[in-house]
Parts: C-alpha cells; structure tokens; sequence
C-alpha cells in the first residue's frame, strides 16, 4: 500500500512535474534563439526559387541572342517576358510570382553608349535581394540595389 501524501506540501508533492515544465521550457527558449524562424525559411525558400528562374531566364536570354542574329530582347515591364523570349523559356518559369517579380533590364548610357543587360528581381520582402545575394551561386554577376537584385547577363562598352 502506499503511503499517504496529503500532509506533504504542495511544492514537495510538484516537484517533479515542476522541474520538467522548466526544463521544457528552458529547451523552447533555446530552439527559439537557436533555429531561425519559419518566416525566414520562406525568405530562403524564396530567394533560392528567384535565383532559378532567374538562371533559367538568364539562359533563356542567350539562346534568344544566338537565335536573332545578336540582339538582345527589348526592355519589357516588371512581371512580364520580353517579347519573342517566351518560346526559349521553361514551361515553369515565370516573370511574375506570388512574393516577387522579374524583369528584363536594358540599360544604356546615353553619352558613352555603354550598355549593362541583366534580369531584376524585385521582392515584397525588403530583404529578399539580400538573402538572394548571399545565396547567389559562385560566379554569378549581380548588383544589389535597395530592393532590387540584378543577376548581370552582359555588357558592352560605349562607343
């Protein structure tokens, strides 16, 4: 038979379910500090999905080039494919997702002539261009701008 605890005190008789609470407790607090929290998976999951279509865009671009005879597609609007590159795009590329937007940049210098071609990605999340950056693979060229990402496909000199 076992014995009667009604005349111990209450702490004595929680002990034990007093210490594991803090024990949980303290090993929430410490996974908390420790793992990132889901909403910079999704910064993650994000940015890694805009460098692919990004790559494949890019890719798409220099098969457009080769195909019409060395020029490079006309600038388009943000969210939108430049004309004539549709047919050398992957069927699960898109310039115009849920949290971001591409967009065909074609920037010449009036003066000099120079000219920079590359794709923008522009983000709902301030930080999206930056954990792009930080997840961009080794030897892509890329410009960081505010909230714009700018993968780099060319340049030309002036004249």
């Amino acid at each position: 038979m076992a014995p009667s605890r009604a005349g111990e005190p209450w702490l004595l008789r929680h002990a034990l379910r007093i210490r594991w609470a803090t024990w949980i407790g303290v090993a929430l607090i410490a996974i908390r500090l420790i793992a990132p929290r889901p909403d910079g998976w999704r910064l993650w999951s994000d940015a890694a999905a805009a460098l692919s279509d990004v790559e494949q865009a890019r890719t798409a671009a220099l098969l457009y080039y080769q195909a019409a005879s060395r020029t490079w597609p006309p600038p388009g609007r943000p969210g939108v494919v430049p004309s004539g590159m549709l047919p050398f795009l992957p069927g699960g590329v898109s310039f115009s997702r849920a949290r971001y937007r591409l967009a065909w940049e074609y920037a010449a210098d009036t003066i000099s002539g120079a000219r920079v071609i590359g794709i923008s990605v522009a983000g709902d999340d301030a930080r999206l261009a930056q954990t792009m950056a930080q997840r961009a693979p080794q030897g892509m060229p890329f410009i960081v701008s505010g909230r714009r990402f700018v993968a780099l496909i060319a340049s030309a000199p002036g004249r």
